[in-house]
């Protein structure tokens, strides 16, 4: 069989190293025929890997969609602001696509795109990566199993280490929300999608969270704009911009940090991106927004009580899990991929290692482009997110803000009709 032609819209990280990487490792199974990336070091950077000719390559969405489909199925991995426009006109282009998440930052967009898709018949499929993943699967299959009987409390944690949130939320494109989205949307809607897969529906939130260290008045006023610029605490300052990138640089050189802050992977190349981008910036310097942890209390169906806790102060990157079960409680930690289960009536605990999946994310970036490419190929029975399913997830997120915003607890049912 030959490979599923496709065309990748938007050529950042996320396409260039998880989607664009795929194709390069399985082409027996994924091939890019075009590229559309506005950025011309990133589109000749895709177009070269993947040996796209000139004619081929886009600076614009629009480009593409005024024409015949260039392949059968395209991924849109543009930010979440260019999403309503690009996907709607795409759809209507005529192809079938896996979209980045999040869907969109607003509710009414969400269903719009959702809704799009089911009147065209179009294939929609949604970057939730971590369904897809071998450690995730194995919680989901030992909870599901009735093994840990019935659960009556769940304790998850988005632990996001100290330097990566300062780079994606405080520096990055999602430190801002009005560019981009609330963080509760942005890095959780993995978490919350994971939540309503394996527990159901949530029937009532609340939620709590703030900005309270990565702000001006934490700093005095000796405190440069940029990290460059002669920083007097620059050796006790934990978010050093040379310091933290040329240590991702020596640790990986194809490191997603590294890859966002210049495509000269050189200490010299990231010395002078950090010197004019955005990356450079300090910490407390930025014009950051989003909050720097959060909660949310969530009561499911069957009265299950959930919390879900995002901070970004961690020293280790990875979600920590503790699902309490009338005869088990499970254990689980991402980020050494492994479970315990604890049985109540024997005292025993067993311990289950799930070795990582090949690519990002566990694992997931590669099933979940198996998933898309065996769709578009006939059989969808493998796509387990679809852009209805992943809309309920996102309400949530969407919930969650306001309640936050609000100080008060959101009725789902009633958050569901009132922006439906």
């Amino acid at each position: 069989m030959r490979p599923v032609e496709l065309v990748m819209v938007g050529a950042g990280n996320r396409g260039h190293l998880a989607y664009g990487s795929f194709a390069e490792r399985n082409p027996e199974l994924a091939k890019f025929v075009a590229v559309v990336e506005p950025d011309d070091a990133r589109r000749a950077r895709f177009a070269n890997a993947h040996r796209i000719p000139a004619e081929r390559q886009f600076r614009s969405w629009e480009e593409i969609a005024g024409r015949s489909p260039l392949a059968p199925a395209l991924i849109n991995a543009t930010l979440e602001r260019q999403h309503r426009a690009s996907t709607l006109g795409l759809l209507a282009a005529g192809y079938d696509m896996l979209l980045e998440k999040p869907i969109a930052p607003t509710p009414g967009e969400c269903l719009e795109i959702a809704s799009a898709a089911e009147s065209r018949a179009r294939l929609l499929q949604i970057a939730h990566v971590l369904r897809y993943a071998p450690f995730f699967l194995a919680v989901r299959e030992v909870i599901t199993s009735g093994r840990l009987g019935a659960i009556v409390s769940v304790d998850w944690r988005e632990n996001l280490i100290y330097w990566h949130f300062a780079h994606s939320y405080v520096r990055g494109s999602w430190g801002n929300t009005s560019r981009a989205s609330p963080m509760i949307l942005t890095k959780c809607c993995h978490d919350l999608d994971l939540l309503v897969w394996i527990f159901g529906r949530c029937e009532r939130l609340s939620s709590s969270g703030s900005l309270t260290h990565f702000t001006r008045d934490a700093v005095g006023p000796e405190i440069p704009d940029r990290c460059t610029d002669g920083c007097p605490i620059a050796e006790a300052c934990p978010y050093f911009a040379p310091r933290v990138y040329l240590d991702r640089l020596r640790e990986n050189p194809a490191s997603f940090a590294v890859a966002a802050v210049t495509l000269d992977r050189t200490p010299e190349g990231v010395m002078r991106a950090l010197e004019t981008g955005p990356y450079g910036r300090c910490v407390y310097r930025s014009d950051n927004d989003a909050v720097d942890h959060q909660v949310v209390l969530m009561r499911f169906a069957g009265g299950l009580s959930v919390s879900l806790t995002m901070q970004g102060a961690s020293h280790l990157e990875g979600r920590t899990i503790r699902i309490d079960g009338m005869r088990a409680t499970l254990l689980a930690n991402e980020a050494r991929a492994e479970m315990e289960i604890h049985d109540h009536r024997t005292g025993q605990a067993e311990r289950i290692t799930r070795p990582r999946g090949v690519g990002g994310h566990g694992g997931g970036d590669d099933g979940l482009m198996r998933a898309f490419v065996g769709a578009i190929q006939g059989d969808r029975a493998g796509v387990l997110t679809s852009a209805r399913e992943a809309v309920a997830s996102h309400l949530m997120a969407f919930a969650a803000e306001q309640a936050r915003l609000s100080g008060e607890a959101v009725d789902m049912e009633r958050y569901r009709q009132s922006v439906s």
